[in-house]
């Protein structure tokens, strides 16, 4: 997949989200170098948006986190942060790391991914 189309893929997650007033996720499953995070306006309920991590080398986050949608919830991380966490974490090159903000995390925190692809499936239509 082209650097464009994660970025594309990213960017339509975020307007997915910033539809909402709040967003929680969790992870779903890992398995097979494979990470399935669940979100949506309640964790109680079935999720809105299901995005899948492909190929995944780096998993840093909480199992459970709430993001506040009035800003950007979902990244790819580039330049001296990117690489910063690819020192850090041993990320190699050919993956992106995807860094969701959640609320009341400190700036240089968040919940890393690092991944070759993802794939959403959005599960509700937002309005």
């Amino acid at each position: 997949m082209s650097t464009d189309e994660v970025f594309l893929k990213v960017n339509q997650i975020n307007e997915f989200i910033q539809k909402s007033l709040w967003f929680d996720f969790e992870i779903i499953r890992y398995e097979q170098n494979n990470l399935y995070v669940g979100g949506g306006e309640s964790l109680s309920y079935p999720y809105e948006l299901e995005i899948h991590f492909e190929d995944v080398c780096l998993v840093s986050t909480p199992v459970e986190w709430c993001s506040d949608t009035s800003t950007e919830v979902l990244q790819i991380l580039e330049g001296e942060e990117a690489y910063k966490v690819n020192i850090k974490f041993k990320v190699e090159r050919g993956y992106f790391v995807f860094k969701f903000i959640p609320e009341d995390f400190p700036n240089d925190g968040g919940c890393f991914i690092g991944a070759k692809d993802l794939n959403v499936k959005f599960l509700k239509q937002k309005i």
